[in-house]
């Protein structure tokens, strides 16, 4: 209890001058005698006009408070018991319900979801001399702890999933950066391409004139020299009426020598 009676002490020295006049004005009214001095009787009595303190109107309480050398408490003991109040320090909902001035078990779940929080001494807890409907129970020392870790843990996950998205936008813009970019070049590619086909393509042929007729040619002049596109050697069409043609041709040149020839047989004879 000592060490507790040092905490209230170390926590009003540092209070502010408001909260160093509420403990001032408890004192105050628990001293109704003004002997600074505060009887059993009367902080049993002072303890039951709060419903909330009413679990604390017992003399055992009052014991633990108090100096084992005195019968009445001083200030320094109402401050411990302001810091008691202020704190929230339990009583054990075990078989005992004394005042827990050591450690002691929280159940977690109820610590998490419930105003009222569960509390068991280390004894009653040992000796599972508590009845409840949940079974998880935590130190004062362990609880806090294991919060702690499991807030860090939650920010940890939190910063990595932020560093996770900030790359992937990134990467998003980037891509989009990338894809405006090679659009862009892509236009350009083709823009090029079109100007060096059209200036690479090669010129029209000029238009060949009409050839002009061989009496029309100047003396000297050579017909091979004319610019005139003269096929050569151009293979004649072997069409039917091409076929009869040439039949017939080749059947009047044979006439044509036998007339000759029977002309100059008759010429000889005359």
């Amino acid at each position: 209890m000592e060490e507790l009676r040092q905490t209230a002490l170390a926590y009003y020295r540092d209070a502010t001058e408001d909260m160093q006049r509420e403990v001032d004005h408890l004192f105050q009214e628990m001293d109704r005698d003004a002997k600074d001095r505060v009887s059993r009787q009367d902080f049993l009595e002072y303890m039951k006009m709060d419903e909330d303190c009413a679990h604390m109107s017992n003399p055992s309480f009052f014991d633990v408070l108090k100096k084992d050398e005195s019968e009445d408490l001083d200030f320094v003991d109402v401050i411990t018991l302001f810091y008691i109040l202020y704190s929230g320090r339990p009583f054990c909902n075990g078989d005992c319900k004394n005042f827990i001035k050591g450690s002691y078990f929280t159940c977690v779940k109820c610590y998490d979801n419930s105003t009222d929080t569960f509390n068991v001494c280390a004894a009653c807890y040992l000796d599972a001399k508590y009845v409840h409907q949940h079974e998880k129970l935590l130190d004062n020392y362990l609880l806090p702890e294991a919060k702690r870790r499991e807030a860090l843990s939650l920010k940890l996950q939190q910063e990595a999933s932020n560093i996770i998205n900030e790359s992937e936008a990134h990467e998003s813009v980037g891509a989009k950066d990338l894809k405006k970019k090679l659009q862009s070049s892509s236009g350009s590619s083709t823009v090029a391409i079109t100007k060096a086909s059209t200036s690479s393509s090669p010129p029209k042929p000029p238009t060949p004139e009409p050839s002009s007729s061989t009496s029309n040619a100047p003396e000297g002049s050579n017909s091979s020299t004319s610019n005139a596109l003269v096929p050569v050697n151009p293979k004649p069409k072997h069409g039917l009426a091409g076929k009869k043609a040439i039949k017939t041709v080749e059947l009047a040149l044979a006439l044509g020598n036998i007339f000759v020839t029977s002309t100059a047989s008759q010429c000889a004879i005359l």
